[in-house]
């Protein structure tokens, strides 16, 4: 595992025995004082496993004639003290990936640079209701999908740099290749999610507002959105006359950009991250590229995402971290995400589960509205799942991605539902993002297990935390959601 992900051999192995090493309050290896033990001799490993072979290309040939040894030298037993005899020297591990990517400060510079060097590595793959991959993108396909929709920007729709464009699709790849296509002329991009249609009434106003709210001089879509937008029902809510400058990415030219967008400094504006609150509130957040970077940084150390791993995403891509995972994070850290947009899970519950046991994912991330979807649609299904061979033992961690509370009786109902397809009960844990000041809190590969606190809500009302035994008047049960990980004002 360390060669292939990391590209580094291992020279040697010091084994200790279980709950030997130094840990931290959380449970986790406490890093600093193993190092400390290492470099005191105190370490005191049960088992040291040498594999020289594998990364030392060089070795001595023994009984090698030295003529260089000086008489200064001292012979102790068969070894010769002051003159270099021989040295050994690893392979040339040349610029590792973690270098490439924190020498590229943006994202777009990033996925140029994938399209290059691992073309055909593919990023995303997008799943239908009957588990089969719709479509699928690679590196150089994103690549040069993005650089159309960059011509398609600049030539139909005579837009300039800086100028804020609407994204309006449905959850997929299509999403993924404009955002970037706006990145690579410089536009900022608005993900809006597209009115439904068959509630048009309620869906097509906060389009509208969205689009006023944040200046977008251009709609970017395709042509089934624009005919629903082009509709009597919807022109009776909006007339159809004021969607200014719609732009159809089903109707691409085929020319390719001469240069790619760069912005002078990475505390530009990268994208606008615009969310309406359960009531009815509309919130956007300016992200720079510096912001953009940082996150999917965070998230790369904490979940430890590398081009070779698979990640299954079911939730909705339109804003904060669900966004970020959907559209951000390959490109980074260029691991394959599976996605399955919820409203496949709406058709069949199982999709998700079944893609995370098929692919034998280790991570997958979703909402509350898809782990409530399969909670309720498989309660009476875990025995012909498990017929089908539906196993969750693989699955090590199943994060909620979130802005609210922890749902403890949701995730509790959900872990107990499905522990005989062998979900294991510490996989299922909570994220929290907060867009204005951004802080993740995401349960990382070595987080020990969730724990619970209960607190009294009347003391959590006046902004103050007072512990109370489970069951207590006015108790209220909180989920640990892991440590905060990135914070920037």
């Amino acid at each position: 595992a360390v060669d292939s992900i990391h590209q580094v051999g291992v020279y040697c192995l010091a084994l200790v025995p279980p709950n030997y090493l130094p840990k931290t309050p959380l449970g986790g290896i406490h890093l600093h004082d193993t190092k400390k033990k290492f470099l005191d001799g105190s370490l005191h490993p049960a088992n040291v496993l040498m594999c020289p072979h594998t990364c030392v290309t060089n070795l001595p040939k023994p009984r090698e004639i030295h003529p260089d040894v000086k008489p200064s030298a001292v012979h102790v037993g068969n070894i010769v003290q002051g003159a270099r005899m021989a040295y050994a020297q690893g392979r040339d591990l040349g610029i590792s990936e973690e270098d490439a990517d924190t020498s590229k400060k943006f994202l777009t510079e990033i996925l140029r640079w994938r399209s290059i060097t691992t073309p055909d590595h593919v990023l995303f793959t997008i799943l239908n209701s009957r588990n089969q991959a719709a479509s699928s993108y690679n590196c150089l396909q994103l690549h040069k999908r993005a650089e159309k929709i960059g011509c398609l920007l600049m030539e139909k729709g005579r837009l300039n740099t800086g100028d804020h464009v609407a994204l309006v699709f449905h959850p997929g790849v299509e999403l993924v290749s404009a955002f970037y296509g706006c990145l690579y002329v410089g536009c900022v991009p608005v993900t809006i999610r597209p009115p439904h249609p068959q509630n048009v009434a309620s869906t097509l106003p906060t389009v509208r507002m969205i689009v006023e709210v944040s200046k977008s001089v251009a709609i970017l879509t395709n042509s089934a959105v624009i005919r629903l937008l082009k509709t009597k029902e919807a022109s009776a809510i909006v007339d159809s006359k004021t969607w200014t400058n719609l732009l159809d990415t089903d109707d691409l030219p085929k020319r390719k950009l001469a240069a790619l967008y760069r912005a002078p400094t990475i505390e530009m504006i990268c994208y606008l991250d615009f969310s309406v609150s359960t009531t009815g509130m509309l919130a956007g957040v300016k992200m720079s590229h510096a912001s953009a970077a940082a996150l999917c940084k965070a998230q790369k150390l904490q979940c430890e995402l590398y081009p070779s791993r698979d990640v299954v995403l079911c939730l909705d891509p339109y804003s904060g971290l669900g966004f970020v995972l959907w559209c951000l994070s390959s490109i980074y850290s260029g691991h394959h995400s599976i996605l399955i947009p919820p409203s496949e899970v709406e058709v069949n519950p199982a999709v998700w589960l079944t893609a995370v046991s098929q692919y034998k994912v280790r991570d997958t991330f979703c909402s509350y509205g898809v782990m409530e979807l399969c909670t309720r649609g498989l309660g009476t299904s875990t025995l012909s799942l498990k017929a089908k061979g539906v196993n969750l033992s693989c699955m090590r961690s199943c994060c909620v991605i979130a802005e609210e509370r922890p749902r403890i009786l949701l995730t509790t109902a959900f872990t107990k539902l499905f522990a005989s397809l062998g979900l294991s009960p510490r996989a299922v844990s909570t994220s929290f993002g907060c867009r204005v000041n951004v802080g993740i809190c995401l349960q990382g590969a070595s987080c020990p297990d969730t724990t619970t606190v209960y607190v009294d809500m009347r003391a959590l009302r006046n902004d103050r935390v007072s512990l109370v035994e489970k069951g207590s008047p006015h108790s209220l049960c909180l989920l640990e959601s892991g440590k905060v990980s990135n914070m920037m004002s």
